[in-house]
């Protein structure tokens, strides 16, 4: 498993420019920042990297695009709770188990 940990990491959208963001974890779980300390969420619908705001303990795109100016009431280095983390880990540790195809078993 391969950790980030604050590093600066140029990222693809399907539907804007490539940006710069802070990215800390592993493929398993992975948290997002603009390089201000903003946190961002992939919107899938808009297709961009948005401002997040944490609410019930989880990220929320605001539907605002990091290449913009910071929605209002969006907090620096907010995070989601352990219990959310924790909950994502475990699904998308049971994702990447099913994705993986049996080995046969080789007799010697």
């Amino acid at each position: 498993m391969v950790g980030m940990f604050g590093e600066k990491v140029l990222l693809g959208q399907a539907n804007g420019p490539d940006v710069l963001l802070v990215v800390r974890g592993t493929e398993i779980y992975a948290t997002y920042e603009t390089p201000e300390g903003y946190p961002a969420i992939y919107d899938d619908v808009l297709g961009l990297f948005c401002y997040a705001r944490v609410s019930d303990g989880e990220y929320q795109s605001t539907g605002t695009p990091v290449t913009s100016s910071p929605p209002l009431g969006v907090e620096k280095h907010a995070t989601e709770t352990d219990e959310v983390r924790s909950r994502k880990i475990e699904q998308r540790t049971r994702q990447m188990e099913q994705r993986v195809p049996a080995r046969p078993n080789k007799e010697r």
